[in-house]
Order: structure tokens, then C-alpha cells, then sequence
């Protein structure tokens, strides 16, 4: 499978290439993403900054003309309350920053926490995160 280019200067080289108005939200939402979960890998593809849980897209930062979307690839997945994500259907929610306009640092590490832990659920797989019924054989609790 091929991978994007990993190189910091390549991702500097993304970051300068916004126009400043993008770019001071793409790195406000970089700073917030790296600080909340250190672990994943930066590359540039699809003319975004990707973010990679274990070589597979995570986030993604999208600059738009007015704003700039945090991409969450497992969206979906996430409960409905925990913020104001656009999108429907099956994949990717967006997290909308308008331009000139303070990132909301405390809600985006929330998003990227939730949206890592999800991941982490799922690679465990069900049987890692669900307990057997109390009623199953094999139980060792006492039968009245």
C-alpha cells in the first residue's frame, strides 16, 4: 500500500501555502489535534493535512474559501451530542472553523479524543469491549 510523503518540510511547505486567513485556523486546529493526541502521524494527500491512527486517515484539516473543516473520518461514529459536527450518511463529519474567528481549542480535543478512543474500541475488536451475559454457559457464578 503507498503512503504519503511524511516529511516535516513538506507539511511546513502545505501550511505556507495557505492563504493567511486558512492558515492561521489550519494551524490553531494543527497545535490542538498534536496536543491532544501526540501519537498521530502527519502527511499531506488529497491536498489536506491528514492525520494517520495506525496508517489509516483519522482528521483531516480541508481550508475552504470561508473556513476550515476538521474532517473526522469516524464521525459517524460518535455520539450525536457530543458537538455540532456536519454531515450525514455513512464516513466522514466535519467540525466547521470560520475564518477569523478563535479555534475552539477545548472542543476540538474533544472531538479528537473521542474520535481516537473510537478507533481504539474498534481495533479490540467487540469481544475486547463486551462482557459475557451473567446467564451464558460457562459462567462460574452459582445456579439456584
Amino acid at each position: 500500500m503507498r503512503t504519503g510523503p511524511r516529511s516535516k518540510a513538506l507539511v511546513s511547505a502545505w501550511l505556507d501555502f495557505q492563504p493567511e486567513a486558512q492558515r492561521e485556523v489550519a494551524q490553531a486546529l494543527r497545535a490542538a489535534i498534536r496536543e491532544a493526541e501526540p501519537g498521530l502521524t502527519e502527511i499531506v494527500r488529497w491536498g489536506q493535512l491528514v492525520f494517520l491512527w495506525d496508517s489509516a486517515p483519522m482528521l483531516a484539516i480541508a481550508p475552504h474559501r470561508g473556513h476550515v473543516n476538521l474532517q473526522i473520518f469516524n464521525g459517524h461514529l460518535l455520539p450525536p451530542g457530543l458537538s455540532l459536527l456536519e454531515g450525514s450518511g455513512r464516513g466522514v463529519r466535519s467540525f466547521k472553523c470560520r475564518l477569523r474567528q478563535p479555534v475552539d481549542v477545548v472542543q476540538v480535543q474533544m472531538l479528537v479524543a473521542a474520535s481516537v478512543a473510537r478507533a481504539a474500541r474498534d481495533d479490540r475488536g467487540p469481544a475486547a469491549t463486551e462482557a459475557p451475559p451473567a446467564d451464558s454457559p460457562g459462567d462460574d457464578s452459582p445456579i439456584d
